[in-house]
């Protein structure tokens, strides 16, 4: 801090630039910080809801797209499905639960895991034969979706 000379022997802090400014110029400034900070704490949310919701989507409709163009029948209530029959279905399933699903996890748990009426779980049959739930075949390819993703396409 420098100090001056205010009357004859005495010292008293100098004003200089690094006093805060007054007066309508540091008034407007902090109304444009405040409203830049505001604009921002409610955007965040919004933009972050935005991009789960379109990585969310476009998860879904690759798994969707993935039991499209399997080679694998699909057991639905005793009925055996192609994987395009089947894909139809799940993405009427989807279209009809699609408020409810946060996750792709709840997709497949909601869509594609089995019946939600008689509570029969969805088989995939594989052209060798085995059977196994379409909810772990599903999960699987789920994982494989997002280690791709993470890491970039082989």
């Amino acid at each position: 801090m420098v100090l001056s000379r205010r009357k004859a022997g005495q010292l008293s802090p100098r004003t200089s630039v690094f006093r805060a400014q007054s007066g309508p110029a540091q008034m407007l400034s902090w109304q444009v910080l405040l409203l830049a900070t505001m604009v921002l704490v409610v955007m965040s949310p919004w933009s972050m809801a935005a991009r789960h919701t379109v990585d969310l989507d476009a998860t879904v409709q690759y798994l969707i797209a993935y039991v499209k163009e399997s080679d694998v029948i699909f057991e639905r209530n005793s009925s055996r499905y192609n994987g395009s029959e089947a894909a139809q279905h799940i993405n009427k399933k989807y279209q009809h639960y699609k408020d409810d699903i946060d996750t792709p996890e709840k997709f497949i748990e909601l869509c594609a895991t089995g019946s939600l009426v008689t509570g029969k779980p969805y088989l995939i049959i594989t052209p060798q034969g085995e059977q196994l739930p379409s909810s772990e075949w599903l999960n699987t390819e789920l994982a494989v979706y997002r280690l791709r993703n993470k890491y970039g396409s082989p």
